[in-house]
């Protein structure tokens, strides 16, 4: 709890609570993990799965449909993307998912397949990231450079980015900026970042910028390097695969992440933190910590909040849960399943 009691409770948010017991997606031939998602200007919600299983080989990613309203979603197959493959922590895995103008960008990591350090074979890294587009709503996509296999962004500073939603085709942007959030590791990393580009320039890793330091008044300082970059928010091992959205009905970001409960270990359950910050760069508070999250024996990761599934109240709002995970009791029952959660977030 070292690092956690670094930060401030929230003076914003008084709770975050889940309503119900979780959903497992009901037909279970269709597997996958991860899902980045984003609400397209179709009204659709479009996600990548990473290793999905639909009866064919568990490997790579793909691009899928979310239609309909929770509970009562479905999912749909929109692109099986048969050149990115490779499985688990060896092949690409995707991270992020944004809809600009009617484009859908993918980004994902892992593209060399290698471990870079810190981090030990037995570790799932995040380095080496790459981006895709599409602008005919996942049917075909383009990667920045014309080759699949060479990363946007090298190595694990920005292996993993996380574009940060605004809403249905991002219409409540803050300004002519995308940006994207990025873990150092995929499970248990320590450092975030955050990066920027102007939103006609989302392919071009040139055109990226991010936070190398603050003024004294808090404000952020932009640089084109990379290696320049600083961290947002450090928590030594408590940053798995990050989820930030911005909930313009309140006015604030909304950051969700992970850990393993025990480091290298994805049997021994998973801890769920929920963040909040007046801005993308912070300062961040702590909204809920719940620990050994649904259970010591499920393994969920990467919460995902998709915005159009989120209701606003007199008083704060209403909206599910999306994440992934696997039972790990006496019997494996459930692998790579879409799960759902309903939760109520309180003002104060």
């Amino acid at each position: 709890m070292a690092d956690l009691s670094r930060i401030p409770k929230s003076k914003y948010i008084q709770s975050f609570t889940f309503v119900g017991d979780r959903y497992p997606y009901p037909v279970p031939e269709i597997k996958g993990d991860s899902y980045p998602m984003t609400w397209a200007d179709d009204g659709e919600i479009y996600a990548s799965s990473g290793d999905p299983n639909w009866g064919e080989t568990t490997e790579g990613l793909d691009v899928e449909k979310f239609s309909g309203m929770a509970p009562d979603y479905v999912i749909t197959k929109a692109n099986h993307m048969n050149d990115y493959d490779g499985s688990g922590g060896d092949g690409p895995m995707p991270t992020g998912m944004i809809c600009v103008g009617g484009v859908l960008y993918l980004a994902f990591q892992n593209m060399l397949r290698t471990k870079v350090p810190p981090y030990s074979l037995i570790s799932q890294h995040g380095s080496d990231a790459q981006i895709v587009c599409s602008a005919n709503h996942g049917a075909t996509f383009l990667p920045a450079f014309g080759n699949i296999k060479e990363p946007m962004f090298p190595g694990y500073k920005f292996g993993g980015p996380a574009f940060i939603n605004f809403g249905k085709n991002n219409e409540n942007a803050r300004d002519g900026y995308v940006y994207a959030v990025s873990g150092d590791q995929w499970d248990n990393g320590s450092n975030l970042r955050l990066g920027r580009v102007p939103k006609e320039e989302i392919m071009s890793a040139r055109s990226w910028e991010w936070v190398c330091a603050f003024t004294r008044e808090g404000q952020p300082v932009w640089s084109g390097e990379l290696e320049e970059s600083i961290p947002v928010l450090s928590m030594y091992k408590w940053l798995g695969t990050p989820e930030m959205v911005y909930l313009a009905g309140i006015q604030r970001y909304l950051l969700f992440t992970w850990r393993l409960h025990k480091d290298f270990s994805p049997n021994d359950g998973t801890d769920l933190i929920v963040l909040e910050s007046p801005e993308p760069w912070g300062p961040f508070s702590l909204v809920h910590f719940e620990e050994y999250w649904e259970g010591k024996y499920y393994n969920p990761y990467c919460p995902r909040l998709p915005l159009k599934w989120v209701e606003y109240t007199d008083g704060g709002l209403t909206g599910w849960l999306q994440f992934s995970g696997s039972f790990r009791g006496p019997v494996v029952t459930e692998t790579y399943r879409s799960n759902i959660r309903q939760f109520r977030l309180t003002l104060r």
